[in-house]
């Protein structure tokens, strides 16, 4: 998917990347649809998006750069984002962002110790509410800065009846676990359950693997 010109961010931006610094970033692997990474303490930030009124959703959806049809169902709060797509280190931080970090770095950092990174960057960071009773079509993320970074999944708030679908496969996700996805192949979910299903929903690369790409 590419992002579309017709939904601009109507948020103040707080910070912009520097890209120049960091020069080619190096493709990364992907798993071939969902790979269990760790279990995270989301006890604080679980907390806080508990609270969050059908207000606050309802805003922060409504500025939302990422508003494709495949997602007509799904709430976003957005803290990080890369707004052209193409380069992972090209993004921006919202304000919202200062605030959450306190509760969001700690569970994203315990997520990637699998990965062993020397200096991890989350270049896109947003919380995602599929409402109850829907779905998620079957879509690509594309290619772009999607094939620089790993995307993780963390859920905050799912139920039984809430699954995260391929083509030809289907898993459930539980509370409390990180997932990375393969987000560039075929992929949706669906929540038949009775209530809303909250996941945190990031991006990282390992700034350490450029550097090493351009000495």
């Amino acid at each position: 998917m590419k992002a579309p010109s017709t939904s601009p961010v109507t948020r103040l931006i707080l910070e912009r990347s520097d890209p120049g610094t960091l020069g080619v970033l190096p493709r990364v692997t992907k798993p071939e649809m969902v790979r269990h990474l760790a279990p995270v303490d989301i006890n604080l930030l679980q907390a806080k998006v508990s609270r969050l009124s059908e207000m606050a959703w309802a805003k922060e959806d409504e500025g939302k750069p990422n508003r494709f049809p495949c997602f007509h169902h799904t709430q976003h709060i957005l803290f990080r984002f890369i707004p052209d797509n193409r380069n992972a280190a090209n993004f921006v931080s919202y304000p919202s962002w200062p605030l959450w970090a306190p509760l969001l770095l700690p569970v994203m950092q315990s997520a990637i110790v699998p990965y062993n990174f020397t200096r991890p960057v989350f270049p896109k960071v947003m919380l995602a509410r599929l409402l109850a009773k829907r779905h998620i079509d079957l879509h690509r993320d594309g290619a772009g800065a999607n094939l620089h970074t790993h995307k993780i999944h963390v859920p905050l708030q799912t139920n039984d009846a809430v699954r995260f679908q391929f083509a030809n496969a289907q898993f459930q996700l539980h509370v409390g676990e990180a997932y990375e996805v393969n987000n560039i192949t075929r992929h949706g979910g669906y929540n038949d359950g009775d209530e809303h299903r909250v996941h945190l929903i990031f991006e990282v690369f390992d700034a350490a693997a450029a550097t090493k790409m351009n000495s």
